[in-house]
């Protein structure tokens, strides 16, 4: 069954380019969950532009749902967030300094490391999951790492040129969902998800979160939170 994700990041990267203060990343995660979010996803950057620290402290404290923290590939930021034990932590790749959206992870850059973070994660209790590509070898590379989800970056059906190529990416998605649920691994999708398309993606098999983040808030601007998360979750 699909679970809808709110990915609470450009909250917080308004909030930072403000005041410093509002809005308030923790106040949207209380009124997401009463819209009927199911999971709460944010990005513990390096450069700090979405969530920080103590937000995500404060996130894990009060959230009835889950919580999926993204973080770069760096020794500080893997123990910081160990300690604070969300429920999952995603791998990604940093993003444009100009964007807050995380990059597919290149596996084959990072197994060394990523093999042992991934087994102190199982230690500690904590699911493990990286960010990556729609692409066969990376699903296989994700599941001999032994993680515990792999989240497709879906980024590329926004920019299909036309219909039919949408199809296609839709039709390899599909097929990668079933190779990652054979191989053991649960499957998040994010990536440009918008009231556009969600349905044809909430249509693949083995799907569990459909994180979505910029069209919530951008509706929410104009017709409250709540009303925006309960309006894409009537998409699923």
């Amino acid at each position: 069954m699909h679970r809808f994700a709110l990915d609470i990041d450009p909250i917080a990267y308004v909030r930072n380019v403000m005041d410093g203060k509002n809005p308030d990343p923790v106040h949207a995660l209380v009124l997401a969950e009463l819209g009927g979010a199911e999971s709460i996803v944010c990005y513990l950057r390096d450069d700090l532009k979405t969530v920080t620290e103590t937000d995500v402290k404060l996130l894990n404290q009060i959230i009835k749902t889950h919580l999926n923290v993204r973080t770069n590939i760096t020794e500080e930021n893997i123990r910081n967030l160990m300690r604070i034990q969300p429920d999952m932590l995603t791998f990604v790749s940093p993003g444009d300094v100009a964007d807050v959206e995380p990059q597919s992870v290149d596996l084959s850059m990072y197994s060394g490391q990523l093999t042992d973070f991934v087994a102190e994660l199982r230690s500690n209790n904590i699911l493990s999951s990286v960010l990556i590509a729609p692409d066969i070898q990376m699903v296989k590379s994700a599941a001999k790492l032994e993680f515990d989800y792999v989240e497709f970056n879906a980024a590329g059906l926004a920019d299909a040129p036309d219909m039919n190529t949408e199809l296609e990416i839709l039709e390899e998605i599909s097929g990668l969902t079933v190779a990652a649920n054979k191989l053991g691994m649960g499957v998040n999708i994010s990536g440009k998800i918008g009231y556009d398309n969600i349905r044809e993606i909430a249509q693949i098999d083995f799907i569990e979160d459909i994180i979505v983040g910029r069209p919530i808030v951008t509706k929410a601007l104009a017709i409250g939170f709540e009303q925006a998360v309960r309006d894409m979750i009537s998409l699923i």
